[in-house]
């Protein structure tokens, strides 16, 4: 993984990255306006128009797993570290925390295509590297106000990778991409279902924060990289409304709202699908907060016995480490 060793001990410390990024930093404090502010001031019928367009534009932003392959070299624990460093990077550079799940998606994406340097990243870790570098870079240029120069990029890799090859994989990953960049993503997607919610929710802050934070956890979660993205939100959402105590909200606006989510995404929140994923992000908030994210049962998982897709469903095996004899001191694979 990229730096994981050095910044386990450093965390994020002010010789490595402060240094590195003490521009860049200066530059993105309080430079964010809040998302949310500009959702809150839409009507429920313009809520549901753009609903309605980020449904149809997802479909357009799939991909597929891309390490069914027998001869590929990269494996689940190889994406997840780099998703680590990704967030670790946006953090330490004070960058928005959606910039690092935007990255990953064009990251994935780009994985799952013909691209020459796509298939050959399946098969080179340091090229896989490579292209993590780019995304990220891609990303900053598009949805950040200070955009990262490549020369700060190919620090990052105290020249195991250079500026050029970076500029040149920025123009390959575009093409590939078909220059489709401004895909919907999770939090997006809860962002806008949020706002359906009555007003009359005592939380509603405590609902944003924790579908927010499994959005997050399910950007560094491979099983979960082929679903739509308002399917990992709807999952979310459910778990934090399912959070709330009862007298939060009452019985019959959490059963209304959950009519309006089903009718706003055209999906059913008891479905098998949405059952898994809501267990898999449960099980990920508890891994990673030390506490579960307990469940009042109002709106309970339902277990089925119906067989669901192997992606969402299947026990992650812990897979074999990704190690690479390429060292350098910022980037280094090795888990």
């Amino acid at each position: 993984m990229v730096c994981m060793q050095d910044m386990k001990k450093e965390s994020c410390s002010q010789t490595t990255f402060d240094l590195l990024f003490y521009e860049m930093k200066q530059a993105m404090m309080n430079a964010h306006p809040q998302d949310n502010e500009t959702v809150g001031s839409m009507i429920q019928e313009d809520l549901y128009s753009v609903l309605a367009a980020m449904l149809r534009q997802e479909e357009e932003y799939e991909c597929h797993d891309y390490l069914e392959f027998d001869d590929t070299k990269i494996d689940e624990t190889c994406r997840t570290k780099m998703t680590e460093w990704v967030f670790q990077v946006v953090d330490c550079t004070r960058l928005q925390r959606e910039t690092a799940s935007v990255s990953m998606s064009y990251l994935d994406r780009f994985m799952c295509t013909s691209s020459p340097t796509a298939k050959k990243a399946r098969l080179d870790r340091k090229e896989y590297q490579l292209v993590v570098l780019t995304t990220l870079y891609i990303a900053t240029k598009i949805f950040e106000p200070f955009a990262m120069d490549a020369s700060l990029v190919s620090k990052l890799s105290r020249g195991v990778h250079s500026e050029e090859e970076i500029i040149a994989l920025e123009y390959e990953i575009l093409v590939a991409l078909q220059w489709k960049v401004n895909g919907p993503t999770p939090l997006q997607f809860v962002n806008y279902l949020l706002e359906l919610l009555s007003t009359s929710c005592q939380d509603k802050a405590l609902l944003y924060e924790h579908s927010h934070f499994q959005t997050e956890l399910s950007i560094g979660d491979y099983i979960l990289m082929p679903l739509r993205r308002s399917v990992i939100a709807v999952a979310a959402i459910l778990n934090s409304l399912e959070n709330l105590p009862k007298d939060s909200l009452p019985l019959n606006e959490r059963i209304r709202y959950a009519e309006v989510i089903s009718m706003a995404t055209g999906l059913d929140i008891f479905s098998p699908v949405i059952n898994s994923v809501r267990i898999r992000l449960l099980d990920s908030y508890s891994r990673s907060s030390g506490y579960p994210l307990a469940q009042v049962g109002i709106l309970p998982i339902i277990e089925s016995k119906q067989s669901t897709t192997n992606k969402i469903t299947a026990v992650i095996d812990e897979s074999p480490a990704c190690v690479m004899k390429e060292r350098s001191i910022t980037l280094d694979l090795s888990i």
